[in-house]
């Protein structure tokens, strides 16, 4: 869970989000932001939202993807798209078909 903070309004009885201007990662900066551009303004807040952050690790931290080639046909393919675990042999979801018909095929 993380914290940051966005403007809201006061309507009757409830509080509305203004989300469409956007979120801060510190109060100090939205409170900023509403005084310098609504500083005309009556009934707005800075009020602490908690979100589920989807992605608990920075993206500079993800590994990138590594390709893996085909034995049969040599073409690099993603991870998902090569069998390596049921064939002796890397092989691609183009040539699985025919390498299970005819598993002594050779690479080419």
């Amino acid at each position: 869970m993380k914290v940051v903070y966005g403007l809201m309004a006061q309507n009757g009885d409830a509080q509305e989000l203004l989300w469409d201007l956007g979120f801060w990662e510190v109060e100090e900066s939205a409170k900023e932001y509403l005084n310098a551009e609504m500083a005309n303004t009556r009934g707005i807040t800075v009020e602490p939202i908690t979100i589920n952050d989807a992605i608990p690790i920075p993206p500079e931290e993800i590994e990138e993807e590594t390709m893996v080639a085909c034995s049969l046909c040599g073409i690099e393919y993603n991870r998902e798209d090569v069998n390596m675990t049921d064939y002796d042999e890397d092989v691609c979801v183009n040539c699985e078909p025919e390498y299970r018909n005819n598993p002594n095929l050779h690479v080419i």
